[in-house]
């Protein structure tokens, strides 16, 4: 099982037809997936403002996503369609992608609310889970964050989130693939006009906008031996009330694994450069494995933070830090689309400070994929 493609099999996940509309030969589907964990931690030691005593050991959560999917193909051969991703639960945030697209022999084009390039042509430091894992997991049982930058790491971030942009896909050519993006401004639901605005103020205070990002990928089979290698860049031309003159956002990353019989060894790193108001950098990187026994796949996994003027959830810093983040997972498939997952992960954050937060800690938590 390949922890990049679940997102993906969610997607084309076909759950219920709830329309057709046959005068211009579109199906509107209905996908998704419920992801739950119940887990907790054992907290070694820490000296953070904020007093992790105060905090629960252990925590039940889940994420659910309702994916709306239409397409139609046309007598050329072009596909259009669109794609509208709702969270199944109340958030901020309650449409999490939402955007047309144009596929064909030339490659593909997506208009909307997506991510950049260079985060949706990423791979991630291998797992056996999709839920757990050292490299942006979907849920952790670490109170790091407390003490420190974040609770966990991540090779796939850039600068742009899922905000109104272009991106255009090539189409793969001897196991070779091309994208790119362009950002206007840096924010979702661009309808019409916001505070008056048709076009969007650009005053924003540290929006990182007009944001370019360019990826490549290569993925080829060579007698049994898979191999995945890429990498991108992004970088943001306009740097919205900046005064302090940071230089403007940047972000690189780079990946590779080989599979084979089984086996997966792979390794991930990125940098992001002048973020915040204080231009602080961070780096992170990392290297797994996974082993899959039929429908048991278990894997490990380290990573480690490098964050320069981090500031932590309480308050505390800025301090420059670093977090390892060491984790075992294992993930079994009772059936197509029905996962059970584990994990167990050790947290160290240490600031380079010696008056700076630091925390270690154990966490173990157990949950379930369902795609529908």
């Amino acid at each position: 099982m390949k922890r990049s493609c679940l997102a993906s099999t969610a997607l084309a996940s076909v759950g219920l037809m709830i329309g057709d509309a046959s005068a211009n030969g579109i199906k509107l589907e209905i996908g998704g997936r419920f992801e739950s964990a119940a887990g907790g931690t054992i907290q070694v030691s820490h000296n953070a403002a904020a007093d992790t005593d105060d905090v629960r050991d252990y925590v039940f959560k889940q994420d659910v996503e309702v994916d709306f999917l239409g397409s139609v193909t046309l007598d050329n051969g072009l596909t259009v369609g669109a794609v509208v991703e709702f969270e199944g639960q109340t958030s901020d945030d309650q449409v999490s992608s939402v955007y047309a697209y144009f596929s064909g022999r030339y490659g593909e084009l997506r208009f909307g609310d997506t991510a950049e390039a260079y985060a949706q042509l990423c791979t991630l430091v291998p797992s056996a889970s999709t839920l757990f894992g050292a490299d942006s997991p979907e849920f952790n049982f670490s109170n790091a964050g407390i003490a420190g930058y974040a609770a966990t790491n991540g090779t796939c971030y850039g600068i742009d989130d899922n905000s109104t942009k272009l991106v255009m896909f090539s189409p793969v050519i001897g196991g070779f693939q091309f994208a790119t993006s362009f950002t206007p401004d840096n924010s979702e639901d661009t309808r019409n006009t916001l505070n008056g605005a048709g076009t969007r103020f650009d005053n924003d205070p540290d929006q990182n906008s007009e944001n370019l990002s360019v990826a490549a990928s290569y993925t080829q089979d060579f007698n049994g031996v898979s191999l995945v290698i890429g990498g991108g860049a992004t970088i943001s031309f306009d740097k919205e009330i900046n005064p302090g003159n940071t230089e403007d956002a940047r972000g690189y990353n780079a990946y590779a694994q080989v599979s084979v019989s089984g086996l997966t060894i792979g390794a991930a790193s990125e940098l992001r450069e002048n973020l915040g108001t204080g231009g602080s950098d961070q780096w992170v990187y990392g290297a797994g494995m996974t082993y899959e026994f039929d429908d048991l796949t278990i894997g490990l996994g380290w990573t480690r933070g490098d964050y320069e003027k981090a500031v932590g959830a309480d308050g505390t810093g800025p301090f420059s830090a670093v977090h390892d983040i060491y984790s075992a997972t294992a993930s079994y498939e009772l059936q197509s689309g029905l996962y059970l997952e584990s994990m167990i992960e050790y947290s160290d954050y240490r600031s380079h400070d010696a008056a700076g937060p630091d925390y270690q800690g154990l966490g173990f938590g157990v949950g379930t994929v369902i795609i529908f």
